[in-house]
C-alpha cells in the first residue's frame, strides 16, 4: 500500500503550490483595467479578443456536414448556374433540405436563400449478358444571397 500513498502525497503538493484566487484579488485585477488608457487595451485583453477572432473562423461543428455535402456537382449546367450565384451538390437521397442549409452554414458559413433537391435514378447498364442499374442519386441546387459565395475548386 506503499506506492498508493506516494501517489496519494503528489497529489496534495501539487495542490499546495496554487495559490487560490481571492475575491479582493480579483476586484484589484478589474480595477487596473478600468484604470487602463482608453485608446490602449491590456495585453491580456487583447490576447483574449485575438482568440476569439481566431473563434470566429471556425463556422460550426462540422462532423456531420461531410457526411450530408458529398461533393459539390461539376458539370456544364452546373457552371452556368454559379454565375446566378446557384451551387450544385452531390447528396445522400435520404437527406433532406433541413439538413443541407446546416451543414450549408457549418461548412462554409453561408446561408442559402432556396434549396431544390433532386432525385436522379439510376442508369441501366449492361457488361456483356449481364444487367445491371446504377445506384439513384439525389442532387440539391442550393439558391445563395447576392454578395455570398462558395469556393467548390478545390
Amino acid at each position: 500500500m506503499g506506492l498508493f500513498d506516494r501517489i496519494k502525497k503528489k497529489h496534495e503538493d501539487l495542490g499546495k503550490d496554487k495559490k487560490p484566487m481571492h475575491v479582493s484579488d480579483a476586484k484589484e485585477a478589474e480595477k487596473k483595467s478600468a484604470e487602463a488608457p482608453k485608446g490602449k487595451k491590456p495585453e491580456k485583453i487583447q490576447k483574449t479578443e485575438e482568440k476569439h477572432e481566431k473563434a470566429k473562423i471556425v463556422k460550426q461543428n462540422t462532423r456531420d456536414a461531410y457526411r450530408v455535402l458529398l461533393q459539390p456537382l461539376q458539370t456544364e449546367k452546373a457552371s452556368r448556374l454559379a454565375k446566378f450565384n446557384q451551387f450544385v451538390f452531390v447528396v445522400p437521397s435520404t437527406v433532406s433540405k433541413i439538413e443541407v442549409s446546416q451543414a450549408l452554414k457549418a461548412l462554409y458559413g453561408v446561408h442559402p436563400v432556396k434549396i431544390t433537391c433532386v432525385k436522379v435514378h439510376g442508369k441501366a447498364v449492361r457488361f456483356g449478358r449481364t444487367k445491371g442499374k446504377q445506384k439513384d442519386w439525389k442532387k440539391a441546387f442550393v439558391k445563395l444571397k447576392s454578395g455570398e459565395t462558395i469556393d467548390t475548386s478545390s
